[in-house]
């Protein structure tokens, strides 16, 4: 238990060492974690519209898939919400080429996903 409560607080305590003071937050971030995890996050700059959001961190997923080499990802957890007068959203994601897991609906094809969004991010 102690163990544990060490941990939440080094991470906590990360977390807000990483906080710009008075600068927007706006904008994506990104993090690798353990168990070949990623974590994609994306605060709107503007009153953008969840809609945009998710879209804009879909298709931050995908860049980063790509970046990595590899030809698909599959959301893992999706995390909708406001920061600071933003909409935010925040992707964990698995990413691999070749076969991939198992194929459903939260699974996507890289170079497709870009494709098809690449209209609505800009």
């Amino acid at each position: 238990m102690k163990r544990t409560l060490i941990t939440v607080a080094t991470l906590v305590a990360a977390a807000c060492s990483s906080m710009p003071s008075g600068q927007s937050l706006a904008g994506f971030s990104e993090e690798s974690m353990s168990g070949g995890r990623h974590r994609i996050a994306y605060a709107a700059p503007d009153a953008a519209s969840p809609r945009v959001v998710g879209d804009r961190a879909l298709a931050r997923a995908a860049q980063v898939t790509l970046d990595a080499g590899n030809e698909w990802f599959e959301i893992q957890s999706r995390v909708d919400g406001k920061l600071n007068g933003h909409n935010t959203q925040t992707l964990v994601i698995v990413m691999g080429k070749g076969e991939s897991l198992a194929g459903g609906p939260k699974q996507y094809d890289a170079k497709q996903t870009l494709a098809s969004l690449r209209d609505k991010i800009s």
